[in-house]
């Protein structure tokens, strides 16, 4: 199910008020904080508004985190959006896909990905990428960076090479933290072991002593208002039966 974004913003104004230390993926590479600390990666899989209300919120609080940006077949990107998200000091990143769109050719999967960086590069700076989970396509993304060095592409790493084994990584794939609907936003490393309501996860994370998480969200699940509740909840319902689906097939 969707959230509303103020579930959210308590959620990491409670790990702030606690002391956690909140930064985007890229600190995590070049200069790794001291724990507590909590990683912020938002994929932008749709409804780039949602991402900019998101960082908005982040930003009067003074909060930065890291916004990944997909492009669409036509290698389109959101560039108001992105750009503005950017000047507000988030770290704006490449959200890829091109395994799954190259149909799992991992040749002209690795020239898409050149092509479509340097697309995203000519509206905004990117030192850090992640892959887009696309659960209904056979070809996964997660597996595109495996034997490939960000360093010849000029980045810092990609989001799914942090070391992960002893950090907690949380995402909101299938719709909630924890959901059991997620089939592919894994770390290999500690998760959730059940669904935890947004409201209760940073009582829950202080209470497990964890020290250190990524907290992975998707803005398009945490609208402003009533009526996109309602519109992330149905595309959640939609989507989380085709994922069953495809379990069963698979």
């Amino acid at each position: 199910m969707a959230h509303p974004l103020s579930a959210y913003l308590a959620l990491i104004d409670a790990l702030a008020a606690a002391g956690w230390k909140l930064h985007p993926i890229r600190d995590a590479f070049a200069a790794p904080a001291s724990p507590p600390s909590a990683y912020l990666r938002h994929d932008v899989d749709r409804r780039p508004d949602r991402a900019l209300t998101m960082a908005e919120a982040e930003a009067r609080r003074g909060i930065r985190a890291s916004y990944y940006f997909r492009c669409d077949a036509r290698g389109r990107f959101p560039a108001r959006v992105m750009q503005r998200i950017a000047g507000l000091g988030h770290e704006p990143g490449f959200h890829y896909e091109c395994l799954s769109r190259c149909r799992g050719d991992q040749d002209a999967a690795l020239a898409r990905f050149e092509h479509e960086l340097a697309l995203c590069r000519r509206i905004v700076p990117v030192e850090t990428v992640a892959p887009h989970g696309a659960p209904l396509s056979a070809a996964s993304n997660m597996d595109f960076a495996a034997g490939i060095g960000p360093e010849r592409f000029g980045l810092l790493g990609d989001a799914t090479g942090l070391d992960l084994s002893n950090s907690l990584y949380v995402t909101d794939t299938g719709g909630t933290f924890g959901s059991r609907h997620n089939l592919r936003d894994r770390s290999g490393g500690p998760m959730l072991a059940a669904p935890v309501h947004p409201r209760r996860l940073a009582a829950h994370l202080i209470d497990s002593g964890a020290t250190r998480v990524v907290l992975s969200c998707h803005p398009e699940r945490w609208p402003a208002g009533r009526l996109g509740l309602l519109q992330a909840a149905a595309r959640d319902l939609a989507t989380n039966a085709a994922k069953r689906l495809i379990r069963t097939v698979r």
